[in-house]
């Protein structure tokens, strides 16, 4: 199978670029293995979150292994004015 929106980090895979993003977490000007390092230490770098974390954000894989966020997920396969929840309807 090949991934989706996978993480280089982790290696986590998503279904959308959402649960990605949502999945990185703390400062873009170093890491967090960088800011533990660092004098004084500082512990809010870049970094993934933990499966625990991801898990009690209400996340949860998927059949194929992907995280995928809560809720109903639209099938990213059919085009919005083709689902059934959509309010304009195009012939």
């Amino acid at each position: 199978m090949k991934p989706s929106n996978e993480c280089g980090a982790c290696g986590l895979d998503f279904t959308s670029l959402s649960g990605f993003d949502l999945h990185r977490v703390g400062k873009h000007a170093y890491t967090y293995s960088e800011g533990i390092k660092m004098e004084p230490m500082r512990e809010d770098g870049r970094r993934c979150l933990t499966v625990e974390e991801l898990e009690a954000r209400g996340m949860a894989q998927n059949a194929l292994g992907r995280w995928t966020l809560p809720g109903p997920q639209p099938d990213a396969r059919r085009p919005s004015w083709r689902r059934p929840e959509s309010k304009e309807r195009h012939v």
